[in-house]
């Protein structure tokens, strides 16, 4: 039967495609074939559940479904059901009732995941799921938002793109994890089983105040082997034009995917293997103004790149509870003829690349009857480095053009690793959670930049006099090689004082190579209430202290510019084309880490979430957060105005990275669901205008900071006059999503995106306090005062689905469409709505205040897929 299949599928595709559209209408499926997998609370599978599929409307009531078993990968299968409404209900022996309580079959392939808490050993027994109970689990999913099996399907067939669209979802600044690890590149949707955006993080294994994570949970293919294949093409015809130029250049993008999976052992060994390519170009443009007059032109000059990733996953059912997943990413991007446009002539060309490669294992299971361990380990060894196109120095016209070459040279090796394990213990009325988390990785690097030297001009005028402010230049040895971890260790009780009342003390411990403070201790308290006995109101407060890691850049600097292996030249008002040094090394920069602490963060919270009926649903939650312990700059070695010399005559200015800055945050998360789907309304054959739904996000952020990053000293050389906007301000986020298959086999959806516009710097573009950093503020303007245009995006994606299915012979009549092509096409920007971008902070640019490039053009994506 093997040898047959890819015989069979052949002579299928061969007449699909050649068949009328009626034809392939014709062969619509009629029925829907439900796979369950049922997983305990920290994600490990539950083999030997019973499974439960109850009709909710007309026509799936009557439908007759025996109660189904999990196999040893936790999964269950149900063919045959009539497209409808549905509950599931899953039970096993120790844990509470899973149940899900309005859900809709399709037809064909259906996931769906049930989650099964840690029954409470109690003398007591209750029958059947307790709701205020369930509503008061500190693992309540509210808070923030699911994504439907419709709105994962309508995200990018791109990995790179779908991972914009999530951010688009929850926020630039939202972590994603990919099966609990955080940095993964974003798995193929095609082994996407759920996508959860998780807004309250107070738990003791979370160790950064996360305001937002994506948690992304990965499965491998189950059942009988089956795959999907998918090409995606745009071209310049395509796309929009940008409005800063009279015509568009030449571009096109073709994406293709491939995913196979299914058991390789029945009831022991599932795998998916899934590949996504990308071979495509664009065409940069100019928007700058040089010694010869304004130019806004379309560049001949193609920006090539090159992506190829390959995610592979396998479960082994080790005994009938230790299940054992492997996984394998690979990652390599090639890039051409990048940095140029907007301000960059041509010649600041060059090439990249970025290779990685990933291994992760995670073991879970059962210790015990009151016990469960999940640990997890991945390793990445990543190649990254540049290659300039013209080796030259370069010539920077502060926002207004830059020439010369790129100066990026050398490449960037490192060895990273990640481990966590996590204790599960229930006695009593005590739920217990204890682990370790280790984070590190080796690090190699000769990566150089500006070491054949730039000049920096205030204006175009003084250009053209020959007259630069700045020269600066990097020179000596740039290997460096280091290593740095960081480990938490982490407990937390979820105390069920009343069966509507939890309460939730942790702490976790940190520390760091490279850091010398040991005593970052974070306390955290939690409380979770669900007031009625329907569950469906809940109620959550939160409060205590979150750390935060030296980033490795910050590490890394000061190691290469230590005044000894690699030296910044700066010099202030240079003759040019020489910089007048006459063979002589001026004094140079250097960078040095002072009495750097961990960040340390307070953050409280407060929200609720309430389900008013199966079809409409929202919460609402408020964070403060309080950072301290932030990373500025300070200069050790600053010019006497008087004197006109510094401290150490042997260095220019020597920048310290302390952290005594400190950031003020508010957050307000609104989110809300709405179904029009009436959960017993008929199921009407062909068209059933209620099958729609609304979902809608709104977050609004207010953050004050008094830090212009770790190497940065405030102009003044008082953080105190440096208060203004944070990076992430935005006084407001919309997000609205709206799904609809209220025609069989096709699926519609409606995205709009608007948000504020982003904070940036006013400079006066020269260096007033002669301290050789062209930061410096007109005087009264605060730290990132500006604000760019608020940007709207409206994006669609229709889907229409040909299905071969045998005749239907009642509710159990035949088994499920196995083969599937569709047709969809993505429009991105349907408006055309000119985002802009690119805006001018100095006050020297004849772009000061003004945007100079557009981003989310129009787009039109059309593509196929193939499930067989």
């Amino acid at each position: 039967m093997i040898t047959k299949r890819p015989l069979r599928l052949a002579v299928w595709l061969v007449c699909l495609l050649c068949a009328p559209p009626g034809a392939a209408l014709a062969q619509a499926t009629r029925v829907g074939r439900l796979v369950i997998t049922v997983v305990d609370s920290s994600g490990g599978v539950i083999p030997d559940a019973t499974v439960k599929v109850i009709g909710l409307e007309t026509a799936t009531i009557a439908t007759t479904v025996s109660p189904a078993r999990t196999t040893d990968t936790g999964a269950a299968t149900v063919e045959g059901l009539v497209p409808g409404r549905y509950s599931i209900e899953a039970e096993f022996p120790g844990f509470e009732i899973g149940l899900l309580t309005d859900i809709r079959i399709q037809a064909g392939e259906n996931k769906r995941v049930v989650v099964l808490p840690i029954k409470k050993l109690e003398d007591s027994v209750t029958v059947g799921p307790d709701k205020q109970e369930a509503g008061a689990a500190r693992a309540n999913a509210g808070f923030g938002q699911s994504l439907s099996d419709e709105q994962i399907a309508a995200l990018s067939d791109d990995p790179d793109e779908a991972a914009k669209q999530i951010a688009d979802l929850a926020g630039s600044d939202a972590a994603i994890r990919v099966d609990s690890f955080e940095g993964q590149q974003l798995p193929p949707k095609s082994q996407i089983k759920s996508i959860h955006v998780t807004r309250d993080q107070f738990a003791a294994e979370t160790e950064q105040p996360g305001n937002t994570f994506v948690d992304i949970i990965t499965q491998p293919g189950v059942g009988p082997i089956r795959g999907t294949s998918n090409v995606q093409f745009h071209d310049q015809s395509m796309i929009a034009k940008s409005p800063f130029t009279a015509t568009k250049g030449p571009e096109q993008i073709r994406n293709y995917s491939m995913n196979i999976g299914g058991a390789i052992v029945r009831n022991v060994s599932n795998f998916s293997l899934a590949v996504n390519g990308r071979n495509d170009f664009t065409t940069p443009n100019l928007n700058a103004v040089t010694a010869t007059g304004a130019r806004t032109d379309v560049l001949n000059l193609r920006q090539p790149n090159t992506v190829l990733n390959i995610n592979g996953l396998v479960d082994y059912a080790l005994t009938r509870d230790q299940t054992l997943r492997f996984g394998y990413t690979q990652n390599n991007r090639d890039f051409g003829n990048l940095g140029v446009g907007t301000f960059d002539l041509p010649e600041r060309a060059f090439n990249a690349h970025d290779h990685n490669y990933g291994f992760r294992v995670l073991e879970a299971g059962p210790l015990g009857r009151k016990s469960f361990i999940n640990t997890r380990l991945t390793m990445n060894w990543e190649n990254f480095g540049y290659k300039s196109g013209l080796e030259a120095p370069t010539i920077i016209v502060q926002d207004t053009f830059n020439s010369g070459g790129a100066q990026n040279a050398g490449n960037n090796v490192s060895t990273n690793f990640t481990f966590n394990s996590d204790v599960d213990h229930v006695r009593g009325v005590h739920s217990w959670r204890a682990g370790v988390q280790v984070q590190g990785g080796w690090f190699k690097s000769d990566m150089q930049q500006n070491y054949l030297g730039t000049y920096t001009f205030p204006s175009l005028a003084a250009y053209q006099a020959g007259q630069p402010q700045l020269y600066t230049r990097q020179i000596g040895d740039p290997h460096v090689s280091y290593f740095n971890a960081q480990t938490g260790i982490y407990v937390q009780d979820d105390i069920r004082v009343h069966r509507g009342l939890t309460l939730s003390p942790g702490v976790r411990y940190s520390a760091q190579t490279h850091v010398s403070d040991y005593g970052s201790l974070a306390p955290r308290f939690g409380v979770t209430w669900a007031p009625f006995k329907s569950g469906r109101t809940t109620l959550r407060a939160s409060g205590g202290y979150f750390g935060f890691w030296l980033p490795t850049f910050v590490l890394e600097q000061t190691l290469r510019l230590d005044g000894t292996r690699q030296r910044e030249l700066d010099i202030v008002n240079p003759s040019y084309p020489d910089p007048g040094s006459s063979g002589v090394v001026p004094p140079a920069n250097k960078y040095v880490m002072g009495d750097f602490k961990l960040q340390r963060n307070a953050r409280y919270s407060a929200g609720f979430d309430q389900t008013i009926s199966p079809r409409v649903r929202f919460n609402v939650l408020y964070n403060y957060i309080h950072l301290l312990q932030q990373a500025r700059g300070t200069n050790l070695n600053p010019i006497n105005p008087a004197t006109g010399l510094r401290p150490d005559p042997n260095f220019a200015n020597i920048i310290e990275t302390v952290t005594d800055t400190e950031i003020r945050r508010h957050e307000l998360y609104a989110n809300a669901t709405l179904s029009l789907i009436a959960p017993n309304a008929p199921n009407r054959d062909r068209i059933n205008w209620r099958r729609l739904t609304l979902q809608a996000g709104y977050s609004m952020i207010h953050a004050r900071n008094n830090s212009g990053g770790p190497f940065t000293p405030p102009p003044t050389g008082n953080p105190s006059d440096d208060w203004g906007p944070g990076g992430a301000d935005n006084p407001y986020r919309i997000n609205l999503s709206l799904i609809s298959t209220q025609v069989r086999n096709l699926t519609a959806n409606l995205t709009w995106n608007a948000n504020d516009g982003n904070v940036y710097n006013w400079t006066t573009g020269t260096d007033d306090n002669h301290d050789g950093l062209l930061n410096d503020r007109p005087a009264g303007v605060g730290l990132r005062t500006l604000r760019t245009a608020p940007q709207s995006t409206i994006s669609g994606r229709v889907q229409y689905t040909f299905a071969n299915d045998a005749p239907a012979q009642g509710p159990q009549g035949g088994p499920g469409a196995r083969y599937r092509f569709g047709i969809y096409l993505n429009v991105n920007n349907i408006t055309n709505h000119a985002n802009y971008t690119g805006y001018s902070g100095v006050q020297t640019s004849p772009f000061f205040m003004q945007p100079t490039t557009v981003i989310n053009p129009r787009k039109i994506d059309v593509g196929i897929n193939v499930n067989f």
